[in-house]
């Protein structure tokens, strides 16, 4: 848990980047020094800036002030078509025109979307005058088109031309590009030493040097000649928030390595092995929460020769909105083998029309933290899209005392739900916190009762806090049963005769999981709370019975 409250006064620089996207971003830091432009947002037209990025209106004339700008406003028109969503739903048409935008000297990805809700759309790119992409879409439909470029004047030059050159959005990301070891530097790279410390300056290094060693074998050419070996301490790069391609080159030209590759406490990558002479490449997306890449390799061999870090493009909203679903056995999903068991994730969407889809990735045995740590959060925030939502249900394992997966209610367990919430509406999507479901248990007046006190407490907390709806599925559930019984709540739970069913031939007794019947009764008080919460969401709820 150090990572998540470790750096407060970075994090908050690293805001001033991430939260506008825009030329402001160039700021003194504490030491003096110009924090770069790493990442810029344009939304192009008339219509109003979707959120996080930079509108760019076709009257946007370069000048230095600003520091970006077209060069020939008079050939920039723009339509705002309202549709499909707000990124979209406006477009500049620069036509045969450049757009200049001020930036240190550095490799760039860019990314472009072009497309027009009501014609048809082409165009020609050049970067650096490079041809970089052609783009083109029917009417309604939408191109995305990714290229690196590499500046070295302090200017980037995107020029535009075709029949229709819609412009909706502009992404303009910093490759972070790393050569380790005392070697020569690739051009284009910057250099990283065994004793290359991590300060709120430089922004990258080793959280602790005196562990690390470095070696130059000469050969076979800069990127692999030679490396270094951190001996267990952690490679550290403060990013902008958002989701990265991260690729690294490891080996050694005279002996063997062997190493795990650890990323944000996720293991991406176990017994990657090179031969002498041999380099693996390892690569793999990772979703940035906190404003800081934390790579680890692990192994006695452990070598480093060189690291990429690029940006993956924003995500634009889907046709419908997904929810997605992040909790344990309670709410997963189960495979036909364990017929009548259910999770209320499997029975949510039969209280929903088709214009909302569900993605279940509850697992059993899952706190908070394991959640995270097996990498299950960081898959779905590197999928999640503006509009879509996150449903958090945890508490039952998090209460457990192995250690893999117990939190303390008021301090890691909080720091957990706080970084699904945070995760999730950087990237533009809606959490919702669920209190933990109830189970099957009573007190001495044969009443249900609330098995997680200290949790649910916690959770209410962080709703609170962080503003999140908050949709008490205990209360909901223990009123529920109140109504139905004790004995009568069998029905509800995993209490099977034996011999009534193939897949449990001697029956079972469980008090916390559900069968088919329980879970569907716990989706629909879901759905009420959806209702009961006026999400946008509940325009899809079918009819209540």
């Amino acid at each position: 848990m150090n990572k998540l409250i470790k750096r407060i006064a970075t994090i908050g620089l690293l805001l001033l980047v991430v939260g506008t996207g825009s030329f402001e971003s160039f700021v003194q830091t504490a030491e003096g020094a110009p924090f770069k432009k790493s990442l810029l947002l344009f939304d192009c037209g008339t219509g109003g800036a979707a959120g996080g990025y930079t509108q760019l209106p076709p009257n946007a004339s370069f000048n230095e002030t600003a520091g970006y700008g077209f060069t020939d406003i008079s050939r920039v028109s723009a339509y705002n078509r309202d549709s499909p969503d707000m990124l979209r739903g406006d477009l500049c048409l620069p036509a045969d025109t450049s757009l200049l935008v001020n930036l240190p000297d550095d490799s760039y990805q860019v990314t472009i979307i072009s497309g027009d809700s009501e014609a048809q759309s082409s165009m020609s790119v050049t970067a650096e005058s490079v041809h970089a992409a052609d783009f083109s879409a029917d009417a309604g439909q939408f191109d995305q088109e990714s290229f690196q470029v590499r500046i070295e004047d302090g200017q980037l030059n995107l020029h535009f031309s075709g029949s229709h050159p819609a412009v909706n959005a502009i992404e303009i990301s910093k490759v972070y590009q790393f050569d380790f070891g005392p070697g020569q530097v690739e051009p284009g790279y910057t250099k990283v030493l065994d004793n290359t410390q991590y300060s709120i300056g430089s922004r990258f290094g080793f959280a602790d040097t005196t562990k690390a060693a470095s070696e130059d074998r000469g050969a076979p050419d800069n990127l692999r000649r030679d490396f270094v070996m951190p001996g267990g301490t952690s490679f550290d790069v403060d990013l902008p928030i958002g989701d990265y391609q991260v690729t690294l080159i490891a080996g050694d030209q005279t002996e063997a390595n062997l190493m795990d590759v650890t990323a944000e406490g996720i293991t991406k990558a176990r017994a990657v092995s090179s031969a002498a002479g041999q380099f693996a490449s390892v690569s793999f997306k990772i979703a940035i929460i906190d404003g800081q890449l934390n790579l680890t390799l692990a192994g006695a061999n452990a070598r480093i020769n060189a690291l990429v870090l690029t940006k993956l493009p924003n995500r634009v909203q889907g046709q419908v909105p997904n929810v997605y679903l992040a909790g344990d056995s309670t709410v997963m999903t189960y495979p036909s083998r364990f017929y009548p068991q259910a999770g209320w994730g499997q029975k949510i969407a039969n209280y929903f029309t088709k214009d909302v889809t569900f993605t279940n990735r509850a697992i059993g045995g899952r706190s908070s933290k394991s959640f995270v740590r097996d990498g299950r959060l960081d898959n779905i925030l590197t999928e999640i899209r503006p509009n879509d939502y996150l449903f958090i249900q945890f508490g039952h394992n998090d209460a457990s005392s192995v250690p893999e997966r117990h939190t303390d209610p008021y301090t890691t367990y909080k720091q957990y739900l706080a970084m699904y919430v945070d995760g999730a509406r950087q990237r533009h999507a809606q959490p919702v916190l669920i209190t933990p479901v109830g189970r099957r248990s009573w007190d001495s007046a044969g009443l249900f009762k609330n098995d997680f006190p200290d949790y649910y407490d916690a959770m209410k907390q962080v709703a609170a806090e962080k503003g999140v709806p908050l949709l008490d599925l205990n209360a909901r559930s223990i009123a529920y049963y109140n109504t139905v019984g004790i004995e009568e709540s069998k029905s509800l739970f995993f209490w099977l005769e034996p011999g009534v069913y193939p897949n449990w031939p001697n029956g079972v007794q469980d008090n916390t999981h559900f069968q088919e019947y329980g879970a569907e009764q716990i989706a629909r008080l879901v759905s009420d709370g959806v209702r009961d919460l006026h999400l946008p969401i509940e325009a899809f709820l079918l009819p209540a019975n």
